[in-house]
């Protein structure tokens, strides 16, 4: 009896599993949902999006509220906020301040920022507008239906992906350079804008800048399995993150090496990498917020009271702030409270890497939120429910 109740009591203070607590929780409005989050590269602001923005410290305190609008992004010192709401691109200042407003005339699915908000770009059915900081019209064209697109830093051009392919231009929106042997979906491009990174369906590829064709096509990997719902690149370069419908999580090398695989017992909707690459957070259809570091170790998660979705998770630059929404809260963390492993990540030989050589393609001008579950996931039992049991085999007479 005496050795059973130290096994118990040894049981209850261990826990089953590794669980973070958020150093913060900040609710939503009661009347409505928040469907997205982004924070500023300095970690100095996060904002969420949906029926309400919300923005807020590192710490958790509100330093504004009001509007609405999905998606976000947000310049790097946290200064400008560019948003959506239907059919209406919003630029709100960090302070809150509307600074205009402008109606792209269809339902805005994309939009994107200079650092300085010299450059704001927003994208919706086969449109895509470029304006400038006071919101006047730069150049717009109606025959782009995007899938994405990203500015590249040097403001004067941008990539974008359609189901025809991929393409970079200049601020005319006219097309210098096309990849259309395939359609293509998520796009990501590098700090110093020399590559960026498509991934559509189970198939990764890296692309590199300029040259006598334009740009190239330096390699493309194919992931057997499932298709990609999210996907992140550092800012380095080092490090891609893509999680899928097959209950995934897939990390790369900027070579497109296969570094290490995870999962979670639903679609990985959500992911974010700081700009080392070595904080990795993903966010799954299972409420479940998961942190690693770039050798795939596990270092804690956490359960939200509903499903993560799409763009609901992000993580500053260096790493250091960590934020997630589901419908109803935003949740606060620091790197510091992931620091012990906790199990690790399904380490995967790669398979060599499939050589592309593309060939020369002239310029040309051409003319999604995953389902949520049926079901969620049954939680594991207690410790305590085991343990009970164990009490109670111990206490029985022995015949």
């Amino acid at each position: 009896m005496f050795l059973c109740g130290v096994v118990i009591m040894a049981g209850l203070l261990v826990p089953g599993i590794s669980a973070t607590d958020p150093l913060w929780t900040q609710a939503g409005a009661s009347n409505g949902e928040l469907s997205c989050v982004v924070i500023s590269a300095d970690g100095s602001t996060i904002v969420a999006g949906g029926d309400q923005l919300i923005a807020l410290s590192p710490d958790g305190k509100k330093i504004w509220t009001g509007w609405s609008g999905s998606p976000l992004a947000i310049s790097p010192d946290g200064n400008y906020l560019v948003t959506s709401r239907d059919q209406t691109v919003r630029l709100i200042s960090g302070t809150g301040t509307m600074l205009w407003d402008q109606s792209l005339v269809v339902p805005v699915t994309e939009v994107a920022i200079m650092p300085d908000a010299s450059l704001v770009a927003a994208a919706g059915g086969s449109r895509l507008m470029l304006f400038n900081r006071s919101g006047a019209g730069v150049k717009l064209n109606t025959s782009i239906s995007a899938s994405h697109f990203r500015l590249f830093p040097d403001g004067n051009s941008l990539v974008m992906t359609t189901k025809n392919g991929v393409e970079t231009s200049n601020l005319t929106l006219i097309p210098a350079w096309t990849d259309t042997n395939m359609s293509q979906d998520l796009v990501e491009v590098a700090a110093d804008g020399s590559s960026f990174v498509t991934v559509t369906n189970n198939r990764v590829r890296l692309y590199t800048r300029g040259g006598t064709w334009g740009e190239s096509l330096e390699w493309e990997r194919a992931l057997p399995g499932g298709n990609a719902l999210a996907f992140a690149y550092s800012r380095d370069g080092s490090t891609i993150v893509v999680g899928r419908d097959d209950n995934t999580l897939e990390v790369l090398d900027g070579n497109g090496t296969r570094l290490w695989t995870a999962r979670a017992s639903y679609w990985i909707t959500s992911v974010a990498v700081s700009d080392d690459g070595n904080t990795i957070v993903a966010g799954s259809m299972d409420k479940t917020l998961s942190v690693y570091d770039r050798a795939g170790t596990k270092l804690g998660s956490f359960t939200a009271r509903e499903p993560i979705k799409a763009r609901s998770v992000a993580v500053s630059g260096d790493g250091s702030v960590i934020a997630v929404v589901d419908a109803s809260a935003v949740y606060g963390f620091s790197r510091s409270q992931f620091t012990q492993p906790v199990t690790a990540a399904v380490t995967t030989a790669a398979p060599p890497a499939l050589l592309t050589t593309p060939a020369p393609t002239v310029p040309v001008i051409p003319s999604a939120s995953a389902p949520g579950p049926t079901a969620t996931p049954k939680a594991a039992l207690p410790m305590a429910v085991p343990l009970l049991g164990l009490f109670f085999l111990c206490r029985s007479p022995k015949p």
